[in-house]
Parts: structure tokens; C-alpha cells; sequence
């Protein structure tokens, strides 16, 4: 069970150079994430096309991939590396199945905790739900030339054992998670860019198939 949890992670979690930065005041945060949770209440579904990059410390070169991803509100979501690779995880209520082309797995993620809290901060991130879970992170707001985003510290043991900081940029005009970027405690850097977002549009139910 646990290697296939970190197969997972490897894939789906280069540093970014950061322009100047601003962290908000109290104040400022609480308005900001107001903001937030008020245009994420209103999308019922999304899909897009991801690019992701991965620095490892062990390795001098960076591993890099691309996919897309479909999410239904409350908890059904697809994420599909399609290069170099084939590789899908599907996250369905309770289930999840992560399968390449030589395997499928299927996991009941209330029976493993670790598992759990892995697929919360997914969902999370793609919602920015995270910056409200007090209990499971503790939240940073910060303002740069490009736009807003967050620092999540984690809380819970689970993912304190995996992640030093999740960060959560957004679009502009408050709209929308468009880049995440996760540090690992092994020093390992994921960057997940989202493009060519929809929301709100029709999504077949058939790509959260898990039987």
C-alpha cells in the first residue's frame, strides 16, 4: 500500500523563482480568501491540461510531464499523465484507483489514513478549500507582481512526514487555482501548472468510473 501511495506522490508532487512579495496582513488575508472561497462556491466542475515539473535532489536532471484533469464537485476527480507516460488516478466518494498500462490498484482511502489526507490536500488545492481548514494547515497569504497565493504549513502528522509547505497560486482576478507547487521534506520540488481551464461545463460521469 505505501509504495503505491509514494509512486503516486513522486509523479504528481523546478523551484520557481518568486518575484518580490508581500504577506498580508490579518485583515487583508481574511478579505482575500473571502474572495477566494466566494468564486470557488460556485463552480461545480472543472477540466484542463497540466504540465508538471519535478526536481529531485538526488538527481541533477528534471522530470517532467503533462496530462489533463477533470473534477466534480464534491469528490470525483481524474488526473491523467498522458507523456511521457500513461498513468490515471481516479478519486470517486470514498475509492480510488491509480493504474498504469501494466497495473490497476484499488484503494479504500477511508481505510488508510495517510491515503486520506493525501487526497484532501488534491482536492483541496484544485478548490482552495485548503485555506480554510485551520485544523489541517496553517495559512500564509501573500501579494506579488504576478497575483496572490498561499503558503500551507501542515499540521497533521500524516502530511508533515511528506511536505514541508504547499503553495497555491491563483489567477489574477481570484478565480482559480492555477499553479501549486509542493517541497518536500526529502528537498524534492513539484510544480503543477493548470492551462486551458474550463469550468462549469459538462463532464462525463464515465471518467470517474471505478469498477
Amino acid at each position: 500500500m505505501k509504495q503505491i501511495l509514494f509512486s503516486f506522490l513522486i509523479f504528481l508532487s523546478p523551484c520557481i523563482s518568486v518575484s518580490a512579495q508581500t504577506k498580508l496582513t490579518q485583515d487583508q488575508q481574511k478579505e482575500i480568501i473571502q474572495k477566494i472561497d466566494k468564486s470557488a462556491s460556485v463552480m461545480t466542475a472543472m477540466q484542463c491540461q497540466f504540465t508538471q515539473t519535478k526536481s529531485m535532489k538526488l538527481l541533477s536532471r528534471e522530470m517532467k510531464s503533462e496530462g489533463v484533469m477533470y473534477f466534480k464537485k464534491p469528490d470525483k476527480l481524474r488526473w491523467q499523465y498522458t507523456s511521457p507516460y500513461d498513468y490515471t488516478f481516479i478519486l470517486n466518494g470514498d475509492k480510488v484507483r491509480i493504474k498504469s498500462t501494466k497495473s490497476t490498484q484499488d484503494i479504500n482511502v477511508q481505510g488508510n489514513k495517510m491515503f486520506r489526507q493525501i487526497t484532501s490536500i488534491i482536492l483541496n488545492s484544485i478548490t482552495g478549500d485548503g485555506l480554510k481548514s485551520t485544523s489541517d494547515f496553517g495559512v500564509e497569504m501573500y501579494k506579488s507582481d504576478k497575483g496572490y497565493f498561499a503558503k500551507l504549513y501542515p499540521k497533521k502528522k500524516e502530511v508533515k512526514q511528506i511536505y514541508n509547505v504547499i503553495e497555491i497560486h491563483f489567477d489574477p482576478a481570484l478565480t482559480m487555482v492555477n499553479m501549486v507547487k509542493m517541497e518536500e521534506k526529502t528537498g524534492d520540488v513539484t510544480l503543477v501548472r493548470l492551462n486551458n481551464i474550463k469550468t462549469n461545463t459538462p463532464v462525463n460521469e464515465s471518467l470517474f468510473d471505478i469498477r
